[in-house]
């Protein structure tokens, strides 16, 4: 439900000076350059084919509560819309928002499009123009909460900006919020370009439960965000990481991309091909020591992860990377990693201590038997080496290594031109019986407390004298 409320003269002319951003709003009287004092030029106000960008609304401020109707238009003109708490958005509706308009957001109010039981599709179109962009910012000083979209909904933000969201600590204080159903596919719901999301409480992006970016997302920003207990811009499930955008991810709390490790169809790891881009900050993986970032799972078909070259991944102490954690010759790999990164852009996968140290994370599984093509060149790995929980997998006293195969042989030496560094283990340990690849040819070992490579046992699961390295 709306309404327009009309108003005296005096809080009228304070309604079209704030009804859109400040450096768009245009009044008889010249505006001021806040640097210098001096009045702004004709110039400083944006113009589309010599008209206002964004003309004074008349019409508002317009209040929203309750329930919205089946295919409601905000307009520029009935600029400030005013939204409480308790607006909700029945199922299967169209909400437009055209640009230039201003949405106020009360304390603690949200748009949540859909929800867990929804069929329908529900929509939201916020689709503003460089010049005649669309604002949702706070009615006052208490955070807003989130713009929330449930599977199927849609959603299109275009030049848009939200700012001071966050209040919900159920949300990791996020202001722009997707849910899937925790199934394959990924479910792709919000489209931005040029999006700006800034101040927010916790995270700018909350991404969950098997749900993306709709294709052609582009120029995502979040900036100024993030709390102690969710200090980083995005936070999202392994299913995300394929759509996340280009654009800018720094100026927060802690300037990391953290990925939850979620899965999907009931079991763990990462269920669909997916691509990790450098976005221009490190990834950061687990939130608790003993998590995995797993790639494949039971049941399903073979998974690769691809990793582009510049990409930096960070693992939370006791945490690691399987790909795939156990498979036979009767059973084939599920899950596959494919990292080529550049002499110039190689490909880190490292420590997310303060002041890492060999051993922080227990580094790269391999379980039986790896997919053919893997493949891992032009890498760093570093400060790994951590207990592993495997037995008896090596000839010698100890079995953690950065990169651990576990009894399969893979089918080629796919490690190449690759750093392993600063490991409180082996370097590989070559945990299968008789022959195998040798890793030891391109790659370099530095500061490795074991074997730069462990010897495999023979056929007969015996080992031959001494140190267990070769």
């Amino acid at each position: 439900m709306k309404n327009s409320t009309s108003t005296t003269s005096a809080a009228l002319a304070l309604f079209i000076l704030s009804g859109c951003p400040p450096e768009e709003a245009t009044t008889d009287a010249p505006d001021t350059d806040t640097s210098t004092g001096a009045p702004a030029t004709a110039t400083d106000a944006p113009t589309t084919d010599g008209t206002e960008a964004c003309p004074a609304p008349t019409a508002g401020p317009t209040m929203h509560e309750g329930q919205l109707g089946m295919n409601e238009v905000w307009t520029a003109d009935g600029s400030p819309h005013i939204v409480t708490r308790f607006v909700s958005i029945p199922d299967g509706s169209t909400l437009t928002i055209e640009p230039c308009a201003e949405v106020r957001m009360q304390a603690d109010a949200a748009l949540v499009f859909g929800g867990t039981s929804s069929t329908e599709v529900t929509t939201l179109k916020a689709e503003g123009e460089a010049e005649r962009p669309i604002r949702f910012v706070r009615d006052g000083e208490a955070p807003w909460s989130a713009l929330v979209a449930y599977t199927p909904s849609q959603l299109s933000l275009a030049h848009v900006t939200l700012e001071g969201g966050g209040a919900d600590r159920f949300l990791y204080h996020a202001s722009l919020v997707m849910r899937g159903n925790s199934e394959t596919p990924t479910k792709k719901l919000v489209h931005v370009d040029h999006v700006t999301i800034k101040d927010s409480v916790g995270a700018g992006v909350l991404a969950e439960w098997s749900s993306g970016f709709l294709p052609g997302s582009t120029q995502l920003v979040v900036t100024g965000s993030g709390t102690e207990d969710s200090p980083y811009p995005v936070r999202l499930g392994e299913h995300t990481l394929d759509s996340l955008p280009d654009g800018d991810y720094t100026g927060n709390l802690i300037d990391k991309i953290h990925i939850d490790a979620e899965g999907a169809n009931s079991s763990g790891g990462l269920q669909e091909d997916g691509t990790m881009r450098d976005r221009g900050v490190p990834y950061h993986f687990g939130e608790f020591g003993g998590s995995r970032f797993s790639i494949g799972g039971p049941a399903q078909p073979l998974t690769t992860l691809t990793i582009e070259p510049g990409v930096t991944i960070e693992f939370l102490e006791g945490t690691g990377m399987e790909i795939e954690h156990w498979t036979s010759e009767d059973e084939p790999a599920t899950g596959a990693l494919v990292a080529v990164g550049t002499a110039d852009k190689p490909i880190v996968f490292t420590s997310a201590a303060a002041a890492p140290a060999a051993g922080d994370w227990i580094g790269l599984w391999f379980g039986s038997v790896p997919a053919a093509h893997n493949r891992l060149e032009h890498a760093r790995i570093e400060y790994a080496g951590g207990e592993c929980g495997c037995v008896g997998f090596t000839c010698t006293d100890a079995d953690e290594a950065s990169v651990l195969f576990i009894e399969g042989v893979p089918a080629s030496a796919f490690i190449q031109n690759t750093t392993i560094a600063h490991s409180a283990g082996h370097g590989i340990a070559r945990g299968w019986l008789g022959g195998g690849p040798d890793f030891s040819v391109s790659n370099t070992f530095e500061d490795v407390l074991g074997c730069d490579q462990t010897l495999p046992r023979d056929e007969n699961n015996a080992c031959s004298e001494g140190d267990g390295c070769g």
